[in-house]
């Protein structure tokens, strides 16, 4: 997850498109159409993905269409409902969880025609993401039913009581066959680099799991906080790049050899939910 700070309205523009007129956000905003931590708030207030934003799912709808129509192409998402349907793997009457196919985006945005906030309205009105993963990053997706079970969720990752492991696929050997990587990281224009004067703490702990080749090695990634391409950046800094993953350095590959593979979370009843999302193919054949 990404935690660093910027105004509300440019975050709900970020979500919803940039087209989105800034009169809309403000009437949203005084109508308490939008909330943030369950409280009333203003477009010029800060805010971080540790924040819980409400967005009634009409103005959430409205947002879409608005955005849609601006394109010159109207979409009818709700023809999207099977596909999300097919790719979910655990529900019950406070989550769902899917499988996320490499390519597909967790947010709509400006560069993006489709993504799983706007499938999961088109199944469920009241569906909102809990979880994020990168669009190029494969596997489970956490998505809450209902905004208590959203706060509960946020606070549960920002207090580090949701287990997360990733499958990795990287170019050369690791050092040994488990360790931490412990380097802070810092955003920097278009990137995520190593900053220990200014960068936010970042761990990352990994084992090996099979050596594939001389030169590529199966391993599980453990992320003990969530920045931004954390386990990318964390990777590529011991010269076992992620293969795919070209902006940090990886050889080139049909996809990013990255899959969020397994999760261990104690749900707001206290149920304990523990699964796996099956390895893409990919990862076999490589």
């Amino acid at each position: 997850m990404n935690f660093e700070e910027s105004r509300l309205d440019k975050r709900i523009k970020r979500i919803y498109g940039k087209l989105i007129p800034q009169s809309m956000i403000e009437i949203a905003l005084r109508n308490k159409d939008i909330l943030v931590n369950g409280k009333r708030a203003k477009a010029s207030d800060q805010v971080t993905e540790e924040d819980e934003i409400f967005v009634h799912p009409f103005v959430s709808k409205r947002f879409a269409d608005v955005y849609c129509h601006k394109r010159e192409k109207i979409i009818d998402y709700s023809r999207f409902k099977e596909q999300f349907k097919n790719i979910i793997i655990y529900e019950d009457k406070n989550l769902i969880i899917i499988n996320k196919p490499p390519g597909l985006a967790v947010q709509l945005g400006t560069k993006t025609r489709l993504a799983v906030d706007v499938m999961a309205k088109a199944y469920n009105p009241e569906a909102r993401l809990a979880h994020r993963i990168d669009k190029d990053t494969s596997g489970l997706s956490i998505l809450a039913k209902n905004i208590e079970t959203s706060r509960y969720m946020t606070y549960a990752f920002k207090n580090k009581e949701i287990k997360k492991s990733y499958l990795a696929l990287v170019s050369g050997k690791l050092p040994m066959i488990e360790g931490r990587i412990n380097r802070p990281l810092l955003r920097h224009k278009d990137k995520v680099i190593i900053d220990f004067e200014n960068g936010r703490e970042a761990i990352t702990e990994f084992k090996t799991i099979k050596n594939i080749s001389k030169n590529r090695t199966l391993i599980l990634a453990f992320p003990l906080t969530g920045r931004t391409h954390q386990i990318r950046v964390h990777l590529a800094s011991i010269d076992c790049p992620i293969l795919g993953d070209l902006k940090y350095g990886g050889l080139n590959f049909k996809h990013l050899c990255l899959h969020s593979y397994e999760i261990e979370f104690f749900d707001i009843r206290g149920k304990k939910i523990k699964l796996k999302a099956k390895t893409p193919e990919y990862f076999l054949r490589s």
